[in-house]
């Protein structure tokens, strides 16, 4: 998937019109979830390959619709996300340019 795939697909999902307004919200909220998702997983991954998971795009998709609705995001990160999280985490654990003892790379 590409990230106008996603974007498009997140209109979609909110039932929202295509107009140049409403793209140019959805791409800047589309890009802040997957920046949130990203450093809570795993930022040393590349996003083309978080595009390409299911578990990823589903989570910056409830993560685009709850910032679409509260942008403060008031109360935290839904319950939803936070598991999507959580599951991602341990999918990308061994990702992160280190070794697997949990050792940092070292410059």
């Amino acid at each position: 998937m590409t990230n106008d795939e996603l974007c498009l697909e997140c209109m979609s999902n909110l039932n929202l019109d295509e107009i140049d307004e409403t793209k140019q919200t959805i791409t800047s909220l589309v890009s802040q979830a997957e920046s949130v998702i990203m450093n809570a997983v795993n930022n040393q991954v590349d996003l083309k390959d978080y595009l390409d998971d299911r578990l990823f795009v589903a989570a910056v998709e409830a993560l685009t619709t709850q910032l679409f609705y509260d942008r403060t995001l008031e109360n935290n990160l839904s319950l939803g996300v936070q598991m999507m999280i959580v599951q991602l985490q341990a999918r990308y654990f061994n990702n992160s340019g280190g070794d697997n003892h949990g050792n940092a790379k070292n410059g």
